[in-house]
């Protein structure tokens, strides 16, 4: 028990001569740390990796729906109400905008009718049409021909 105390208490130098190396309690719990602080650091990077992934993927599912609004021949600025969580929900997203987009122009240009109208052209009463007669009445009290 004698010779085992005197090897603890030797120097490193001596103890390496002989082959055997001790570590104190201290010299233990340092390499334990440092490998623990090691695997933690790893899994950080795997945590950010995970992160930095599912932010490109983000990425690309927005430039995606941007990408099938301009081929419908929708604005782009409709991006903005779309729900872009995953690639199902978004292409549903779109369909139901297309077709209410689709339905608001149909309905916006039956309500609306436009008259021919020539520049430098004046209107006569021979190319009067339907709705040309309140015109003509506008015209005579303003004094135009």
């Amino acid at each position: 028990m004698e010779e085992k105390n005197m090897n603890q208490n030797a120097d490193p130098a001596t103890s390496q001569e002989t082959g055997e190396k001790t570590f104190t309690q201290e010299d233990v719990n340092r390499i334990v740390q440092e490998r623990l602080a090691k695997e933690k650091s790893k899994n950080n990077g795997d945590a950010d990796f995970a992160k930095r992934e599912q932010e490109l993927a983000q990425r690309e599912l927005h430039m995606s729906a941007k990408e099938m609004l301009s081929e419908k021949g929708l604005p782009v600025q409709l991006f903005d109400a779309l729900n872009c969580k995953d690639e199902e929900t978004l292409k549903k997203s779109i369909s139901t905008i297309e077709t209410v987009f689709n339905e608001y122009k149909a309905n916006a240009t039956k309500s609306i009718q436009f008259k021919s109208f020539t520049p430098g052209v004046p209107t006569s009463p021979v190319n009067a049409g339907d709705g040309d007669a309140d015109d003509l009445n506008i015209r005579k009290a303003m004094g135009l021909r």
